[in-house]
């Protein structure tokens, strides 16, 4: 039996919030695990944990372009994505503060005082596979809790 099928909608929209968060938090910890040095990525992890599962829900639809993501526009994802971009609302953050958010352009151009021959390019490009899975990982994830809320 499919217990999942017997849940009401708000158990089923609690229950893929909750694996969306964690799912975000799972795709920063392996992040951090390939590019150790990036402070505005930690930044972003905790953030993440400090936002509330809807906010976080909340922001990452906003922040991710799903048509640009489904296409694999490579240019989108180390350009433009932001995920975490203007949390600071639902934090209730200071608005005259400057804010930096993590982007995979300032990974890519980042130095690494640790590695001789290998840059944070290199390491973008051999993991970017790990990275779209995630991300559509992600995606699929706000999908679902975007059609359950259609069926309010």
């Amino acid at each position: 039996m499919n217990i999942y099928n017997n849940l009401n909608k708000q158990e089923k929209y609690a229950i893929i919030i909750r694996k969306l968060k964690e799912g975000f938090l799972s795709f920063c910890d392996e992040l951090l695990d390939v590019f150790p040095n990036n402070k505005n990525l930690f930044i972003q992890r905790i953030i993440s944990y400090q936002l509330s599962d809807t906010s976080l829900y909340k922001i990452l639809k906003k922040n991710i372009n799903i048509n640009l993501i489904e296409k694999n526009d490579e240019q989108y994802l180390r350009n433009n994505l932001y995920f975490l971009k203007d949390y600071e609302q639902y934090l209730n953050e200071n608005k005259t503060e400057k804010y930096k958010y993590f982007s995979f352009n300032e990974l890519c151009n980042e130095r690494l005082e640790n590695y001789n021959s290998v840059n944070n390019s290199e390491l973008f490009n051999d993991n970017i596979d790990m990275i779209w899975k995630w991300i559509e990982i992600i995606i699929l994830l706000i999908k679902q809790i975007d059609k359950i809320n259609d069926f309010n």
